[in-house]
């Protein structure tokens, strides 16, 4: 994050957080915090300010999007916790040269949260030295190499500079010093950039989607919740993995040394051949004699077989019948064995499928789309059908009432869930990676049609669909199954019925 484009933030934001009440302090993992603020100037009923610290790509966002919490925080949050938790905030000061916000909150004493986005957050309780505004260069000095002389001349900006002539130059740091101005947010594929000026093309490349928004915290909102929330989901998916994945890589360097165990056996099932060789050639030595090898007459020619000097020959040929029968013993138990240790990855394979699965997963980013959805779909029960939207979307809808119940175990509190308006209906849902995750209507409409297909109105040519958040439909105790209570609804809209949907994403 530039701090240009943290100064504009910082501009837009700042005024409205005044009055605001700390209310939880989540962690998400990852250097990523979660200040939730209730109230302040601007009227908001509740705010959710995300930081991303780090010397990579550090972020740092407001949303109104629900953020579940940590069920064990670690020792630094319940710090922020103890002295933050209840007060509201004052006034702020920002140094945006060095990308760091300082909040103080009311109370005795007074208590200054500092958010730094390359250290992160820690307390403070006195306050920041007072802010000198930078010196800015004239365009007589941009071609020279005295950059590190001037904090206003970022990383980002310079590579801009390196593209625009003088003149543009000149314009470019004349706007950012008054300060203002749109933001930009540039998107390609699953990438995406942010910035406060436009950046030249010769610089972005071809095939860049550009928007411009004249409200900063619209522009970071967007973006926070496509770079951090991404990486956030990813990371609870790789989490709910990882004892799973243990279990499969213990069992698969099990099967290699099986495997091994079982070339060896063979190998002394294979002395068999050479014992019943010696065997019938037996009449022609000293059975009590010790030798190193005997040379042998079969079908095949002459046959040199060594043997152990320190036995005899009748010893040796006792010894090639003995590991003979050791070896198919042993590859009898090995087959025993492998089947159950295979029989073991797969269940940890579908419990891995599991977690994911009641893991609060949507197919998350379009490489992994497709094997994600087949993963989650050939677990999920019986009584769920899965479909894959248009969009790339998994979508779950019951097959029956004790189905619409299992649906609401699996959804996570920011899925999207989807009923007729009027009459019973199956139930559906449609998975999200997180709570600001975009829904295109597209994929919402789909879902609705999906819901109407099983439904009273699966023969009428249109059908009235509501929808809420997962976290708002209850099941009812003492009803029949699949019965819900919905607390808060979204809102509805109308479909158009269509009977081939279901065969076109079920085939997807």
């Amino acid at each position: 994050m530039d701090a240009h484009l943290f100064r504009r933030f910082c501009e837009e934001l700042l005024p409205r957080l005044i009055g605001a009440r700390m209310e939880k302090i989540p962690a998400l993992g990852a250097g990523v915090l979660v200040f939730c603020l209730f109230g302040g100037q601007a009227g908001d009923r509740k705010r959710y300010l995300v930081l991303r610290a780090g010397r990579q790509h550090p972020f740092l966002f407001a949303t109104k999007h629900s953020i579940p919490s940590n069920a064990q925080p670690p020792a630094h949050v319940m710090l922020l916790r103890k002295h933050l938790s209840g007060r509201r905030i004052s006034h702020a000061v920002c140094h945006w040269t060095e990308r760091r916000l300082w909040l103080c909150f009311s109370g005795v004493p007074e208590v200054w949260l500092l958010l730094d986005l390359r250290d992160g957050a820690c307390l403070s309780f006195s306050p920041p030295q007072e802010f000198q505004e930078p010196c800015w260069p004239d365009a007589g000095r941009l071609t020279t190499d005295e950059w590190r002389n001037w904090s206003v001349l970022t990383p980002a900006l310079r590579r801009t500079l390196a593209f625009l002539e003088p003149a543009d130059a000149a314009a470019l740091l004349v706007d950012l010093q008054m300060g203002g101005g749109n933001v930009f947010l540039y998107e390609k594929d699953d990438f995406l950039q942010i910035s406060a000026w436009p950046i030249p093309p010769a610089q972005a490349g071809s095939g860049w989607k550009e928007s411009v928004f004249a409200n900063p915290l619209a522009a970071m909102e967007q973006a926070g919740e496509k770079l951090v929330f991404q990486a956030v989901a990813e990371k609870a998916r790789q989490t709910a993995e990882k004892p799973f994945c243990a279990e499969i890589l213990r069992l698969d360097r099990l099967l290699k040394k099986l495997d091994a165990e079982e070339l060896r056996l063979k190998t002394m099932l294979g002395r068999q051949k050479d014992a019943l060789l010696l065997q019938s050639k037996l009449y022609l030595f000293d059975k009590n004699a010790k030798t190193e090898f005997v040379q042998l007459e079969c079908g095949q020619g002459q046959v040199t077989l060594h043997l152990d000097p320190k036995r005899t020959i009748g010893e040796n040929m006792a010894e090639l019948f003995h590991q003979a029968g050791r070896g198919k013993r042993g590859l009898k138990y090995l087959a025993a064995r492998r089947a159950s240790v295979l029989q073991e990855k797969k269940q940890a394979e579908q419990e891995r499928d599991r977690s994911l699965a009641a893991a609060a997963c949507a197919p998350a980013p379009a490489l992994t789309r497709e094997r994600q959805v087949r993963r989650v779909q050939s677990v999920l029960p019986a009584q769920i059908q899965t479909f894959q939207s248009s969009d790339g979307f998994l979508i779950l809808r019951g097959r029956s009432s004790k189905g619409n119940l299992l649906l609401l175990k699996l959804a996570s509190p920011y899925d999207f869930w989807l009923h007729t308006a009027e009459g019973s209906s199956a139930h559906a849902v449609i998975r999200r990676d997180h709570a600001g995750q975009h829904v295109p209507e597209r994929t919402l409409a789909e879902a609705g049609i999906l819901t109407a297909l099983k439904s009273w109105q699966k023969d009428q040519q249109h059908a009235e669909i509501q929808y809420s958040l997962a976290k708002f439909i209850h099941p009812m105790k003492n009803t029949a199954a699949g019965t819900v209570r919905i607390d808060r609804s979204e809102g509805s809209f109308q479909v158009d019925i269509d009977p081939d949907l279901e065969d076109r994403l079920e085939k997807r």
